[in-house]
């Protein structure tokens, strides 16, 4: 083959990718959202998009490999696309969107490990559904809860464990909290286990009104394994995910907030179909 036929065969081969590029950027009439759609496409998720479709339109390969080419970039586009992970994460908050906020006194408050996260030096500070550590904070500051009740371990890949109860128990402390309306639960490594650890502990202190706070999103399994487990405890949410993304073309591309979403969203619904 000349070089003309390889040139022509190249260019045919980016040719999908460059127009599917193109007719993003083009049809977005803010140069600032026209700016971001470019960086989006110049980072690794986005250059990948950017190659599956130049391999499912590729020519010079078998038509076999590019059905298979177009079938991962269909997975792809829908594991990382930002309006799917907030459809998906909306189906499971949506029992708790415009909940009223609770009236009365809680004896306690249990609330669910994976809000905090360690810096490098080890010190406790909040992670990415930190919330879940603020919204019962502020409910045992405004006089609505009598205690606070931390769990989790988080055992890492390395054979060594993180305390989750440690690091929010160390958090609240900062806000102000009191170390004696804290109990650390640091046992517990699963949602489950901490559930069970709550019964026994309701138990003990024969609490009658007790709130369990986690991620809207992680909720619904929560209370179907306290249905399970015979705990009596009422839902607070928090770290809400689902706003509603604007029709813009950005969000059509695989990046970073789809990726996370959606996996949180299967995540959960895995657990519910396996009964974790």
């Amino acid at each position: 083959m000349n070089i003309l036929g390889l040139l022509v065969r190249a260019r045919c081969w980016w040719l999908p990718a460059a127009v599917g590029g193109g007719l993003l950027v083009w049809s977005v009439p803010s140069r600032l959202i026209a700016t971001k759609i470019i960086g989006l496409l110049a980072l690794p998720p986005g250059l990948v998009w950017l190659g599956l479709m130049a391999l499912a339109g590729w020519p010079g390969l078998v038509r076999r490999a590019r059905v298979l080419a177009a079938l991962i970039l269909i997975v792809y586009t829908l594991a990382g696309n930002a309006w799917v992970g907030a459809y998906l994460l909306d189906r499971l908050e949506a029992p708790y969107v415009g909940m009223p906020r609770p009236s009365g006194r809680f004896d306690a408050i249990c609330v669910l490990g994976g809000g905090s996260s360690a810096s490098p030096d080890g010190r406790a500070q909040l992670g990415p559904a930190g919330d879940r550590l603020i919204v019962p904070a502020r409910l045992y500051l405004s006089g609505m809860a009598g205690h606070l009740v931390a769990s989790g371990l988080n055992v890492t890949d390395l054979g060594g464990s993180r305390s989750l109860a440690d690091e929010t128990a160390g958090i609240w402390r900062d806000l102000g909290i009191p170390g004696n309306a804290i109990t650390r639960l640091s046992e517990p490594r699963t949602t489950k286990e901490e559930i069970r650890e709550y019964r026994k502990l309701m138990a003990t202190r024969q609490w009658r009104r007790v709130g369990v706070c986690s991620s809207a999103w992680h909720l619904r399994r929560v209370e179907r394994i306290c249905r399970s487990e015979g705990v009596d405890m009422m839902p607070i949410p928090a770290d809400f995910l689902s706003a509603r993304l604007p029709a813009s073309p950005m969000y059509a591309i695989p990046q970073a907030r789809g990726f996370q979403n959606v996996q949180k969203a299967l995540w959960e619904y895995l657990g519910a179909a396996t009964g974790g």
